[in-house]
């Protein structure tokens, strides 16, 4: 084997062995990228389906206190219209009560 050739065998060698450092690097960089959108995605996916939990509890207490208001409200009304209705009657009874006389 000639000096020439020997040196075209370790050029080869060391060409072939960068490419392959280059493989490897692209590989695991790739690889990483992967895992780290992988690890974003799922951290994202628990951030949202956290929110989307704070808001429904939200909703939903927000139209529990409206139920209530609206209950409340209603009852405040219909007790207002008897004691009216109640306070009324009386006083008819005793109109026609004196008229009769």
């Amino acid at each position: 084997m000639s000096i020439l050739t020997s040196t075209n065998v370790i050029r080869r060698s060391v060409q072939l062995s960068v490419a392959a450092a280059l493989l490897v690097t692209a590989s695991v960089s790739a690889q990483a990228d992967e895992m780290s959108t992988a690890n974003t995605v799922a951290a994202l996916e628990q951030t949202m389906t956290q929110a989307s939990q704070e808001m429904i509890a939200n909703v939903k207490q927000e139209l529990m206190l409206s139920l209530q208001t609206q209950i409340a409200e209603q009852v405040f009304e219909m007790n207002s219209a008897l004691e009216f209705a109640s306070f009324e009657q009386p006083q008819t009874t005793t109109t026609l009560t004196t008229e009769n006389k």
